[in-house]
């Protein structure tokens, strides 16, 4: 049975291997180069965690009998500005490549969306133009394209909306639901 809980600072080693292992998969040298960018995910994890308190979230998949929960997912939420206005963004939606397919990645996405209802009335994130899964996924979740751009090494990427029930403007203490 899967366990969807918040996250703890001494979780962000294990979301780190998660996310290094979910976007950059390669075996052999490449499994080295991993480890190295494994390093530099879990710094900015915890830069992210003591800056932007209380605006970021991060929450896990975990199968709780596993030795030490083993983490098959993880998704991070904070306050970014869009078309002018602080919303809520979702970065690194990550499910370990051996337990995909299976709900996890909807199971998370409909915690950060319980989470901001009914405070926030729209979720944004960004997804690569050649993830077609990820972009399936978004879409069954009612996520719409609402812009593209370029990545940094010159790639697509697009940016999509979920609207929620939430109809309020940001407010400082209206996040404090996330803590």
């Amino acid at each position: 049975m899967i366990e969807i809980r918040a996250a703890e600072i001494t979780d962000l080693p294990r979301v780190a291997q998660l996310v290094a292992l979910s976007f950059h998969p390669g075996g052999g040298w490449q499994a080295l180069w991993r480890s190295f960018i494994q390093l530099g995910i879990e710094q900015d994890l915890r830069d992210r965690w003591h800056r932007e308190r209380p605006h970021y979230r991060c929450w896990l998949a975990v199968l709780p009998r596993e030795p030490s929960s083993f983490c098959v997912g993880s998704v991070e939420v904070q306050l970014r500005e869009i078309q002018g206005q602080p919303h809520p963004y979702l970065s690194n939606l990550a499910v370990h490549p051996d337990y995909r397919r299976r709900g996890i990645g909807r199971r998370l996405l409909h915690t950060v969306e319980v989470s901001l209802c009914p405070t926030y009335s729209q979720l944004y994130l960004h997804v690569l133009a050649q993830n077609q899964a990820a972009q399936q996924l978004y879409a069954r979740c009612g996520f719409v394209v609402v812009g593209e751009s370029s990545t940094f090494w010159g790639g697509r990427k697009f940016l999509l909306r979920k609207s929620l029930g939430g109809d309020r403007p940001y407010s400082p203490s209206a996040i404090s639901s996330w803590v």
